[in-house]
Formats: structure tokens, C-alpha cells, sequence
């Protein structure tokens, strides 16, 4: 534990000596604050002096980092918790840290990019010894869900996703001809070694992609 403790200051001071120098002041926000509409639900907390009435913890630092914003101040960032009263999954917490940061008439979303680049590698260089690729690579959120089928895909994971509907639209197999006629695609991954595969373990695997939302494989 006092490992991990001693990791997140390092990297915590890292952020924020990398953004001081990004001309960034630190901000605090509130966490006793009114609801307002957002993704999830509120964790409420009753108030002592008006009976019936709730304070909500923030979801996020959004409203009042607006008010910053139209106050004058142009580039500022919180390291902030947020609470989120949803249901729980390996990614998702009730309460969580979140770095957050504005700037204000930024001139390309480049901008934005190169700054949060910035600060990973000084990150990862100060605190790891890790040498980040300057730029990272980048994709538009259609090509990630073309080629991987999410739009925060694991680079790691090699088996692409290929389009093959223009290999199979003369087929006499009438799923693939119909499914593009309807305007969707067929597509496929090179999936090494599974020549192989025993007709029970294809169906094993069927039920697999059924599970995920797709309608099945071939």
C-alpha cells in the first residue's frame, strides 16, 4: 500500500508541475452542490437545516468549471473526485479521481491533444523512465470502430477487423448477400490456428459473439 501511495504523489506532482508550466492554474470545486441532470444518479445528502431537502455530490466538476470559465479564467485543471451512483462493473466505481482541465478558445482540437500528450510523457519519463512516441497515434472514432469494433481499443490486441463485404456480395451464401443489400457489412478477423476448430467449439464460439450483440459467425 505505502508502495502504491507513494506512486500516485509522484505522478500526481507530476501532473501538476507539468500544467504549471502550461501557465494552468489549480482550481477546487464544490461537493455539496445542487442536482443536475447527468448520466447517472445522484448520491444524495440530507441537509440539517432544511428537512426534506438534499445536497448532491457532483458527478462531475462540469457547472462550476463553467462559471470559472466565464469569470475570466482561461486555462485551469482539477484533480477532483466525482461520485456516481450506478451499477458497478471492473471500470466503473462510485467514486473516483479524474483529471480535468479547460482551456478556453483553443485553436485546433490538436491543441488539446498536443497538451494531454505533453503530459503523459512527462509523466511516464519522470515517474517510469518510459520514453512515450511523440505524437501517440491517433484515430478518428469511425476508423477505431471500423478496425476494432470500439472506440477505446486495446492496440495490443492484433486480430483487426477486416471489411470483406466486397469479397462475398456475389456469394450464393444468402446471409452474407442479404446483409449487404440491407447496407451492412460483412467482416472478418485472421484468427491464427483455428483452421482446426471442431465443429462443437465453432458453436461454443457462436455463442460467444451472440452474447456480445452480434447475430453470429462463419
Amino acid at each position: 500500500m505505502q508502495r502504491n501511495l507513494i506512486l500516485r504523489h509522484r505522478v500526481l506532482h507530476g501532473i501538476r508541475n507539468y500544467f504549471s508550466d502550461q501557465r494552468f492554474i489549480e482550481i477546487e470545486t464544490p461537493f455539496l452542490t445542487k442536482s443536475t441532470p447527468e448520466g447517472a444518479r445522484d448520491f444524495l445528502v440530507p441537509s440539517r437545516f432544511s428537512p426534506g431537502s438534499f445536497y448532491a455530490l457532483p458527478q462531475s466538476p462540469q457547472l462550476f468549471k463553467q462559471l470559472f470559465m466565464i469569470g475570466g479564467v482561461d486555462r485551469y485543471f482539477q484533480i477532483v473526485k466525482c461520485f456516481r451512483d450506478e451499477n458497478l462493473r471492473a471500470d466503473r466505481q462510485p467514486e473516483f479521481t479524474q483529471l480535468d482541465l479547460e482551456v478556453s478558445f483553443p485553436q485546433a482540437k490538436e491543441e488539446i491533444l498536443d497538451l494531454v500528450e505533453g503530459m503523459l510523457r512527462t509523466v511516464f519519463s519522470e515517474v517510469f523512465s518510459i520514453a512515450l512516441p511523440k505524437p501517440f497515434p491517433r484515430l478518428s472514432h469511425a476508423e477505431a470502430l471500423a478496425r476494432y469494433g470500439s472506440d477505446k481499443p486495446d492496440l495490443r490486441f492484433g486480430m483487426e477487423i477486416h471489411d470483406l463485404s466486397h469479397l462475398v456480395r456475389e456469394s450464393d451464401f444468402r446471409v452474407f448477400t442479404e446483409t449487404i443489400e440491407r447496407g451492412g457489412r460483412v467482416s472478418g478477423i485472421v484468427a491464427s490456428g483455428c483452421a482446426g476448430y471442431s465443429r462443437s467449439r465453432i458453436d461454443r464460439l457462436q455463442e460467444v459473439v451472440r452474447n456480445a450483440g452480434a447475430k453470429g459467425l462463419s
